[in-house]
């Protein structure tokens, strides 16, 4: 049960931050010379994979 919580409180969080934090695409549009210090960022592309997802992928694919 305490884990269900955990998962519908960092799904919440994540739409909170989409809410906020322009996508990657228009923020390069609409200020292209401010430099990216890192922290959170995503894509509408939907050919962009989150590194959770590759590196899972990555070590599926490395253990066989």
């Amino acid at each position: 049960m305490i884990m269900g919580r955990a998962v519908q409180e960092d799904d919440e969080d994540e739409t909170l931050l989409r809410r906020l934090v322009l996508p990657e695409e228009e923020r390069l549009r609409r200020y292209p010379t401010s430099g990216r210090a890192g922290g959170y960022r995503w894509f509408r592309s939907p050919n962009i994979i989150r590194l959770e997802e590759y590196r899972h992928q990555k070590l599926a694919g490395d253990s066989r």
